[in-house]
């Protein structure tokens, strides 16, 4: 490769990144706005707002086949720019109606129905626009496939812990118009951003019609091929345990750290942004640990390391307090980092193996389990808490994490027989 194809795939790559961050920051600051405009203006209730987070999860499950479907027909760059342009419009949409004072809970469901809609849409092709930016050399592809996917995740990762943190602060001076028209405006830098990507075949002068492969499959394409590949299948299980395993602690972990414990509610906001500090030392290691280790070595270790962290919550239940709050830290700080990796792993691991004319729909057909096992785990969580305690809950937190390592060592064993 010529050093001047290299710096357009590398600039390629920055104008990716640049967009899927300020993507990022948009829809974290929404997401807190709409939040503070549905409980201090609109007045909402708990029922309100489980509505709202239900909604934004029906989203992904609506949407995530016919995304992938979409984005292998009609290339991942060209899906990329009509989602982020229809998130702008609908931003348009709801800024006016906060600003002019119009804005009530029906219509800001709808909208954020709508907005969910679109983040499945820009996130499966942000995703599955990686190998069409990265140079087609075997001997480099894998590991440049985990770099700016990794790349992608520390950005991602950032403006969550960095945008919330000055989103209430904005909120209480400027108001949630401002706040909004602000996303509005992140939103329209990370389509002009994205418009100006180009893959590495158009600069090598593919053209546009090459920019995807022609292909004639079916919307359940991706289901398929999941169903029939063993090591993708064993991938996915782990992630959706580990996500349910996630889901089930989060539900009882707040009441255990704030009651339970006896830290109150500044206790836990301290611990949460320890767990903040770690995603961002997290996002700093991404991608020279992502480039250091294979996919599947980075799977287990940090599958493991997040069973073990669910291990600390679950351990603070039978010691003192001071140790209790030590294990916590730990657990807080390391999480942000366990996790992060975890996730890189698996998504650098599926873009590698899967056949690029169908990474669209796999993807897509991934989320269903590995996205839909979050409500599962929610309601679980709740269920083990009310009816046994908090430490159930965190028991069934350390189980599920566990089985996630587990079922994918003996399912990549059977595999590779």
């Amino acid at each position: 490769m010529t050093t001047e194809s290299q710096g357009k795939i590398q600039g390629a790559q920055r104008l990716l990144l640049g967009s899927n961050a300020t993507d990022a920051a948009g829809r974290s600051l929404v997401d807190i706005t709409i939040d503070l405009v549905f409980v201090g203006t609109l007045g909402a209730t708990a029922m309100h707002m489980g509505l709202l987070n239900m909604l934004s999860s029906l989203a992904f499950v609506i949407a995530s086949l016919p995304a992938g479907h979409l984005v292998d027909k009609y290339s991942a760059l060209r899906v990329l720019r009509i989602g982020l342009g229809t998130k702008f419009a609908l931003l348009i949409c709801l800024a006016l109606l906060a600003f002019t004072g119009t804005l009530s809970i029906p219509l800001g469901m709808l909208l954020c129905t709508l907005l969910g809609i679109c983040n499945v849409f820009s996130e499966t092709s942000q995703t599955t626009a990686v190998p069409q930016l990265i140079e087609e050399d075997p001997a480099h592809r894998t590991s440049s496939i985990s770099k700016l996917i990794a790349r992608l995740s520390a950005a991602d990762q950032t403006m969550t812990v960095v945008i919330p943190a000055v989103a209430g602060t904005g909120f209480t001076l400027l108001g949630a118009p401002a706040m909004l028209g602000l996303a509005t405006g992140l939103a329209l830098l990370g389509l002009l951003l994205a418009l100006r990507v180009r893959s590495y075949r158009q600069q090598l002068g593919a053209g546009p019609s090459d920019a995807a492969p022609k292909q004639k499959a079916k919307v359940l394409s991706g289901l398929q091929y999941l169903a029939k590949h063993r090591t993708l299948m064993a991938i996915t299980l782990a992630v959706a345990l580990a996500n349910l395993g996630l889901a089930i602690g989060s539900a009882v972990e707040a009441i255990f750290i704030i009651k339970d414990l006896g830290f109150g509610e500044l206790g836990y906001g301290l611990l949460a942004s320890v767990g903040g500090a770690g995603g961002l030392v997290g996002a700093a290691l991404a991608g020279r640990i992502s480039g250091a280790y294979s996919p599947a070595k980075l799977l287990v270790f940090t599958g493991s390391a997040q069973a073990l962290l669910a291990g600390c919550v679950l351990l603070a239940a039978f010691t003192t307090e001071a140790i209790s709050l030590i294990l916590l830290i730990v657990q807080a700080l390391g999480w942000g980092v366990a996790a992060l990796m975890f996730n890189i792993a698996s998504s650098s691991w599926v873009v590698d193996i899967v056949p690029e004319e169908l990474l669209g729909r796999v993807l897509s057909a991934r989320r269903l389990f590995t996205f839909g096992a979050v409500p599962l785990g929610g309601l679980l969580g709740g269920w083990l808490g009310s009816s046994f305690g908090t430490t159930a809950g965190l028991i069934g937190w350390v189980c599920a994490t566990s089985l996630a390592v587990l079922c994918f060592l003996l399912m990549r064993s059977s595999a590779t027989r």
